[in-house]
């Protein structure tokens, strides 16, 4: 696993955080020649990154995590009839989208499991050897990969979490403290 950000030392401070091997900093550039490329990024940055580089992702699988939530944190910024995912399918026609990860709390996707439960990574995508190699990695990481389907179905993956999100100040309270977000910063 190769992390990147466009401040270099951000990445390494990330990894120097990072309790395990087989996770390395490095430019943008090294990245994008990846065969996975995960697009850990808020939306409409996802979208704005595919521009940028469409090239270099071009024939690669990418991975979108992203929910596009408006400032209510609630609400889709996106139209009901699409998804995020499938802006950056727009963006990308060459590459393998494949919508994953974005249904499950950070903290609780960086522990793995809930109450020794493993995860369920909901996997979206139009490609299914794309899922398939996604699957994999979903797998490596100890989670459970679930087929969610086609690409449009993030729409519903989109909103899952979106209702998620609503519902978690009521839930939030019965979420072991290690799960639970730092006052006045929202869970998701």
């Amino acid at each position: 696993v190769t992390l990147t950000d466009r401040n270099l030392g951000k990445a390494e401070s990330v990894v120097a955080g990072l309790a395990g091997d087989g996770v390395s900093a490095a430019d943008v550039s090294a990245t994008l020649a990846s065969d996975v490329v995960v697009l850990a990024l808020w939306y409409p940055g996802t979208t704005d990154f595919a521009v940028e580089h469409a090239a270099e992702l071009d024939g690669k699988i990418v991975v979108d995590i992203s929910n596009p939530l408006d400032e209510s944190w609630v609400r889709l910024a996106t139209d009901p009839s699409t998804s995020s995912a499938e802006l950056l399918a727009q963006q990308l026609p060459g590459s393998r989208i494949v919508k994953a990860f974005n249904t499950t709390h950070a903290p609780a996707l960086a522990d793995g499991q809930v109450e020794e439960i493993v995860l369920d990574v909901l996997l979206a995508g139009d490609d299914d050897a794309a899922k398939a190699r996604v699957g994999e990695l979903v797998k490596a990481a100890g989670l459970r990969p679930i087929d969610a389907g086609t690409l449009d179905n993030a729409r519903l993956l989109e909103r899952l979490t979106a209702f998620q999100i609503e519902l978690s100040p009521a839930l939030r309270a019965r979420l072991p403290a290690h799960l639970q977000a730092p006052p006045g910063r929202p869970v998701r």
